[in-house]
C-alpha cells in the first residue's frame, strides 16, 4: 500500500516531461521498442514526428544518455544556442536560409564537441572560416584537435570520449524543441523546411554527422505538404506510435521498477491486458471500475485507455491527478470515486492543451472546439459525441455560420480542412463498429481517412478526453456516451 504524496506520485508514475526526469529514474523505468531501435539506427538523419505527449524527447533523452554511457562524442543542441546564427527569416532567399541554419549547425556542433573533448575551442573567426568550408572540413577540425588532445594522454571521461570518436569517426547531434514558439505561419513554415534541407546537405556532404531531432506532428505535416523538396526526407521520418498494450506496459513498467520487482519488460508485455492489471496495477489501484453505466465492472485497464489519446504522457497526467485524490482521500489504493473525480479537471486540460498548442495554426480554434458541444437535442442520445460524416459536416457548418475562421497558413477554410484539421489534432477520431468491438484510427494511423473526396466509411467521434470539458453539467451522462476500449 501507498501514500500518494507529491513525491511518491512522481517516483511511481514518472514525471510528466522526460526532460525534467531524475536521469537514473529515467533509465530504470524507459519502455524500449521498435521506435526506440529505429532511432539507434546507424543512418545520418532520424527525426521522430508525434504529437507533444507521445514520447519523442523521452526517446531522444534515452538516446543521448546511451551515447553518454557508451563515451560516444554526442552533443545536445537547444532551439536558443541557434538563434543568433539564423538571422532574419522573412524575404531571404530561401538557399541562403539553409545556409544560414548550415553555419549555426556547424557553430553549435564545433562549440560543444571541444568542450567534450576539454579543448579551450578556437577563436571565432578561424571557427567561422573553417564553417563556412562545409561540414566535412568542420569534422576534419574537430578530428584533427582530438587526435592532439589523445597524443596528450587526457585523462578519464575526456579519454574515453576521445578515444571513442577517433575509432568510430562519429559525432551524434540531439535537437528538440526545434518548433519552440511555432506559429504555423508561412514563414515558420519555411524556416523548418530550410532547416531540414539544412540538415539533409550536411549528411549529404558527411555521414558521420548523426542528426536526430524531434518534430510535432501538426509542424512535419504543414512542412511536408508546402514544399516538394521534404519527399527527399520523408525516408528519414520515423512516426512515434503506440498500442494501447503498449501505454499499459509503459505504466506497468514504472509501477514494478518502484517497487524494485524482477519482472522484465518483455514478461509484462507478453502478459495479457487483465495479468497486467491484477498482477502490477493493481499494486496502486483497484483492479475493477466499480462506476455506472456500461463502465460498471470493467477492468481499470479499460477505463484508463478509454481516456488516453494513444499518448503515455495521458495516462501519466491521469493517474497523477487520481492519486492526487486518494491523498485527499486518505487512502492506499487509488478508488474508482478517486479516478472518476478527476475526470472533468483531466478533460478540461486536455482541451486548454490543444487550444494552446493549435491556436497558432487556427486562432479561432477554441469556438470551434466549444462549437462541437451536444446541442439539447443530441443530448437526447446516448452518442452526441458520434457523428457520420454528412452530419458532421452540419454541424460543422452551423459553427462556421457563427465564427469567422482563418489558418495562419493561408490554407482555404471550408467544412472538409476543418474536419481534416479536427481529425489532426486528435479531437476527433475515426471509428467503425464491428461485432462485439469498435476500431479507432488515429491521424498517425491514417492521415487520408479525413479526405474530402473519398469516403472510407468511418464515422467520426469526439475524442472521450474532452467530452467532460464540453459538457460538464452531468458527468455520468458523458460516461454514458463513452464506449470503454477493448482488450487488445
Amino acid at each position: 500500500m501507498v501514500k500518494f504524496n507529491d513525491e511518491t506520485i512522481e517516483k511511481i508514475f514518472g514525471a510528466e516531461d522526460a526532460e525534467n526526469e531524475d536521469d537514473q529514474r529515467f533509465k530504470e523505468y524507459f519502455f524500449f521498442n521498435r521506435t526506440y531501435e529505429n532511432l539507434k539506427s546507424n543512418l545520418p538523419i532520424r527525426i521522430l514526428v508525434g504529437h507533444k505527449g507521445i514520447g519523442k524527447s523521452a526517446m531522444l533523452k534515452r538516446a543521448y544518455l546511451e551515447n553518454v554511457e557508451n563515451s560516444d562524442l554526442a552533443v545536445w543542441i537547444r532551439p536558443n544556442e541557434l538563434i543568433p546564427h539564423i538571422g532574419q527569416v522573412g524575404d531571404i532567399d530561401f538557399n541562403k536560409q539553409i545556409e544560414n541554419w548550415k553555419a549555426g549547425l556547424l557553430d553549435a556542433v564545433a562549440r560543444k564537441s571541444l568542450e567534450l573533448i576539454n579543448h579551450g575551442g578556437v577563436d571565432t573567426e578561424s571557427l567561422n572560416n573553417t564553417v563556412r568550408k562545409g561540414a566535412s572540413t568542420v569534422f576534419e577540425l574537430i578530428r584533427n584537435i582530438a587526435q592532439g588532445m589523445n597524443k596528450a594522454a587526457a585523462d578519464g571521461v575526456t579519454s574515453r570520449i576521445v578515444g571513442n570518436f577517433l575509432k568510430q569517426d562519429e559525432i551524434y547531434i540531439y535537437i528538440d524543441d526545434i518548433d519552440r514558439g511555432w506559429s504555423a505561419s508561412p514563414e515558420n513554415i519555411r524556416n523548418i523546411s530550410a532547416l531540414l534541407n539544412a540538415i539533409r546537405d550536411m549528411a549529404g556532404d558527411d555521414k558521420r554527422f548523426k542528426f536526430r531531432i524531434g518534430l510535432r506532428t501538426d509542424v512535419y505535416f504543414l512542412v511536408r505538404t508546402s514544399d516538394e523538396s521534404t519527399d527527399k526526407i520523408e525516408r528519414h521520418v520515423i512516426w512515434v506510435t503506440w498500442s494501447n498494450h503498449e501505454i499499459l506496459a509503459v505504466i506497468a513498467k514504472r509501477i514494478e521498477t518502484y517497487f524494485e520487482s524482477d519482472i522484465s519488460q518483455q514478461q509484462i508485455l507478453k502478459m495479457n491486458q487483465t495479468d497486467i492489471t491484477k498482477n502490477i496495477l493493481s499494486r496502486v489501484i483497484t483492479p475493477i471500475f466499480d462506476g455506472k453505466g456500461h463502465w460498471s465492472n470493467r477492468p481499470i485497464h479499460n477505463v484508463l485507455l478509454s481516456l488516453t489519446r494513444k499518448r503515455p504522457r495521458d495516462l501519466v497526467k491521469l493517474l497523477h491527478g487520481a492519486a492526487r485524490k486518494a491523498y485527499a482521500n486518505d487512502h492506499v489504493l487509488i478508488s474508482s470515486g478517486d479516478l472518476e473525480g478527476t475526470f472533468e479537471q483531466y478533460s478540461g486540460e486536455r482541451l486548454q492543451d490543444i487550444v494552446n498548442e493549435f491556436k497558432s495554426e487556427l486562432p479561432n480554434l477554441e469556438a470551434l472546439v466549444f462549437g462541437m458541444r451536444p446541442t439539447t437535442m443530441e443530448r437526447r442520445t446516448s452518442d452526441s459525441f458520434l457523428f457520420k460524416t454528412d452530419v458532421l459536416v452540419k454541424k460543422i457548418k452551423n459553427i462556421m455560420g457563427q465564427n469567422r475562421f482563418l489558418f495562419t497558413s493561408k490554407r482555404s477554410v471550408n467544412t472538409s480542412s476543418l474536419i481534416q484539421f479536427l481529425y489532426k489534432i486528435d479531437f476527433i477520431t475515426a471509428r467503425k463498429d464491428f461485432p462485439g468491438r469498435v476500431e479507432r484510427k488515429y491521424f498517425e494511423q491514417n492521415r487520408f481517412l479525413a479526405n474530402e473526396f473519398v469516403d472510407f466509411g468511418f464515422d467520426w467521434e469526439v475524442h472521450p478526453a474532452y467530452r467532460w470539458a464540453l459538457q460538464p453539467v452531468d458527468v455520468m451522462e458523458v460516461m454514458s456516451s463513452i464506449t470503454p476500449e477493448s482488450d487488445n
